[in-house]
C-alpha cells in the first residue's frame, strides 16, 4: 500500500545540537558518469507531488527527484542530515530548530530556503488542502521561519515530547512559489524538486523518464537518466530482467530467487524489511464489526501453509502484529504462541450461529478487495476459497490504486464503506513502532478521505497506549516498548482486529553493470543520495 511517514528513531530527538561535518561535493563529474539505467515497478504511478504522495512505488520517483529534510542512513535507519545540515531539540522536547545548507537550488533556478521548509509542512497540515499525509504530522502545531536557513518546527503541547523524528517522502521540499503559481494538479503531474534527478515526462501506465540534475549541490549525479516502466506482471518483469530489458525490479517471486541467485548477470539483493500486508475486515459494520464473524474467518485459513505456499520462506515470513519482525516492539514470540490455528469445524458453527441471528443475512456474498499484485491477489485467492468452504461466498476483486484507494478512502456518501467487507493491504514504514500501529489502529487515522486506518479499527485503550508511548519523557525505548505490547495485544490478541499477515523480505533483481545500489529495510530506490551514487557500466 501506501508508504507510511518514515519516522526516524528516537535518536533524532537526543536533546541538544546534532553537528556534521562539511560535505565533500565534487566540483566536476567522476570517471563513472554516463549512462541509463531502467527500472521495472510492480505497480503504476499515481502521484509525483510529496505532499499527497500516497504509494510507496510514487516514493521512488519522490526520492529522485526531491530532497527530504532529513535522511536516513541506509544500514543503521539513524537520522542523518540532508537538506538540514544540523538540528536542535529543545530541553523539553517542545521544538526543534533546522538548520539548513545553503546553495542548494530547486530545478527552476529558484534558491531552497527556510521558507520553502515551512511552506511544505505548513500545507500539509492545513485542513483545507485534504492532503492525505496530515495524519502523520498530527504532533505537529507549525513551522516557522527563523531566518533564511532556519527554520522551527513546533509540536503541540499535547504531543510534546514527540519521540518518533521527521523522515519521510512527505516530508521532501517543495518549492513555495512554483507550487502556488502551478496548482497543486499540474504540481503533481509535473513536479519540480531540488533532488539529484529532473522530472522529464509521465506517460501513464508507460514510463516515467528523469534526466540528471547538472546543478545538483550535493554531488555530480553519474547516470543521464532513470528511465521507470510499471510491470505489474511479475512474469513478465522477470522475463525483462533476464533479457536486459530493465536493469533492476523492485520485486521478485520466491520461484525466482535461485534462478537468478545462478545467474552470473543479475545481483538478488535481500533484507528483512520494514513492511506490514495484512487480509484486514471492515469493523465499522455487521458482520465484520462482530468479533464472532472476524474469528470464524481467522479460523478457516492455514495462515503459515498461506504465506509459505506464496513466499516458500524466501522473500516473505507471517506476521503476528503489526510490527515487523526487524523493529523492537514486535512481541512477535508472544503473539505467536496465541495465535489462532485453523478450525474449520469452530468456523462453521461461528458462521452458522451469525446466519441463525441474522447477523449475517440470507445470500449473503464478499468480495475480497487487493491491489493489483500478484501476491496479494494470491492470498486473497486463499483466504475466499477457505470461506467458500466454510460457507461464506466469498469472491475476490483485484484493482488498480487509484480506484482501490478511492473505495477504501469512503465518502460522505458511504461513509461506513458498505461496499467494503474484507480487504487486503499493506504498509511500508519506518524505524518506530508508532509507524505502524499509530496510522493502522487508531481512530484519529479512521477519517474519511485521509484514512490510514482503512478497517475504521477503533478502541480508546489502544488510542490511549499509543498516545503516551509517543509521548513518553526523555522518550525512554524500554517505557515506550511495554506501551506498545500491551497496545498490540488488545489489537491482535482480544479485538482480532486482522485476519492474517506477512512481512517482506525486500527482494530486488539488479544486473550485475550497475554499481553502488544497495537495497535496505524501506525498499527505497535510490540512485543519488547522501550514501550512493549509482554508475553503470557501458
Amino acid at each position: 500500500m501506501r508508504r507510511a511517514v518514515v519516522l526516524a528513531s528516537v535518536a533524532l530527538l537526543v536533546f541538544g545540537l546534532v553537528v556534521i561535518a562539511e560535505t565533500n561535493i565534487p566540483e566536476t563529474p567522476g570517471a563513472h558518469v554516463g549512462g541509463t539505467v531502467t527500472v521495472g515497478v510492480s505497480q503504476t504511478f499515481i502521484d509525483m507531488d510529496p505532499r499527497v504522495m500516497n504509494s510507496v512505488y510514487d516514493g521512488y520517483i519522490v526520492d529522485s527527484v526531491f530532497d527530504d529534510l532529513v535522511s536516513l542512513d541506509q544500514e543503521t535507519l539513524a537520522p542523518i542530515p540532508c537538506v538540514a545540515k544540523a538540528w536542535e531539540v529543545a530541553e523539553d522536547g517542545s521544538e526543534t530548530t533546522f538548520y539548513l545548507n545553503e546553495g542548494i537550488k530547486f530545478h527552476n533556478g529558484e534558491d531552497l530556503t527556510a521558507e520553502d521548509v515551512a511552506y511544505t509542512f505548513n500545507w500539509i497540515i492545513d485542513p483545507a488542502n485534504g492532503s492525505p499525509n496530515a495524519t502523520e504530522y498530527e504532533w505537529m502545531q507549525e513551522a516557522v521561519v527563523i531566518d533564511d536557513y532556519t527554520v522551527k518546527i513546533i509540536n503541540k503541547p499535547e504531543w510534546t515530547p514527540y519521540c518518533p523524528g521527521i523522515v519521510s517522502e512527505s516530508a521532501s521540499i517543495v518549492p513555495m512559489d512554483t507550487c502556488e503559481e502551478m496548482g497543486p494538479e499540474q504540481f503533481n503531474l509535473t513536479p519540480v524538486g531540488s533532488g539529484p534527478y529532473k522530472f522529464v515526462e509521465w506517460l501513464a501506465s508507460d514510463h516515467i523518464t528523469l534526466e540528471r540534475n547538472e546543478d545538483y549541490w550535493l554531488v555530480y549525479p553519474n547516470l543521464d537518466k532513470i528511465i521507470f516502466r510499471p510491470i505489474p506482471n511479475l512474469a513478465t518483469m522477470m522475463l525483462e530482467l533476464e533479457a536486459g530489458g530493465v536493469d533492476v525490479v523492485d520485486m521478485m517471486p520466491a520461484q525466482d530467487v535461485a534462478r537468478f541467485q545462478a545467474d552470473p548477470n543479475v545481483v538478488v539483493q535481500q533484507v528483512p524489511s520494514l513492511t506490514y500486508f495484512h487480509v484486514s475486515f471492515n469493523h465499522s459494520h455487521l458482520p465484520s464489526s462482530d468479533i464472532r464473524f472476524r474469528k470464524a474467518c481467522i479460523l478457516s485459513v492455514d495462515a503459515d501453509a498461506a504465506i509459505f505456499s506464496i513466499f516458500q520462506g524466501l522473500t516473505g515470513i507471517r506476521a503476528y502484529g503489526v510490527t515487523p519482525a526487524a523493529l523492537w516492539a514486535n512481541d512477535r514470540e508472544y503473539l505467536q504462541s496465541v495465535a489462532l490455528e485453523e478450525d474449520d469445524a469452530e468456523a462453521v458453527r461461528l458462521f452458522n450461529e451469525l446466519k441463525a441471528e441474522g447477523i449475517i443475512p440470507e445470500g449473503f456474498e464478499t468480495t475480497i478487495y487487493c491491489p493489483l499484485d500478484p501476491r496479494r491477489t494470491q492470498l486473497a485467492t486463499i483466504v475466499a476459497t477457505n470461506l467458500q468452504e466454510n460457507g461464506i461466498n466469498a469472491q475476490v476483486q483485484p484493482l488498480d490504486w487509484g480506484p482501490l484507494l478511492d473505495l477504501l478512502y469512503r465518502s460522505e456518501a458511504d461513509p461506513l464503506g458498505e461496499d467494503v467487507e474484507i480487504f487486503v493491504m499493506g504498509w511500508s514504514g519506518g524505524p518506530d513502532p508508532d509507524n505502524f500501529i499509530y496510522y493502522l489502529y487508531t481512530t484519529e487515522n479512521a477519517v474519511i478521505g485521509t484514512a490510514n486506518n482503512y478497517s475504521w479499527y477503533s478502541n480508546p485503550e489502544v488510542d490511549r497506549l499509543v498516545k503516551e508511548a509517543a509521548t513518553v519523557p526523555g522518550c525512554d525505548q524500554t517505557t515506550r516498548e511495554a506501551l506498545y505490547v500491551e497496545a498490540q495485544r488488545i489489537a491482535f490478541v482480544e479485538d482480532l482486529a486482522d485476519m492474517m499477515g506477512y512481512h517482506y523480505i525486500e527482494t530486488q533483481g539488479v544486473l550485475a553493470r550497475v554499481h553502488d545500489y544497495t537495497l535496505n529495510a524501506l525498499g527505497d530506490i535510490e540512485f543519488c543520495s547522501p550514501q550512493c551514487n549509482v554508475w553503470v557500466d557501458e
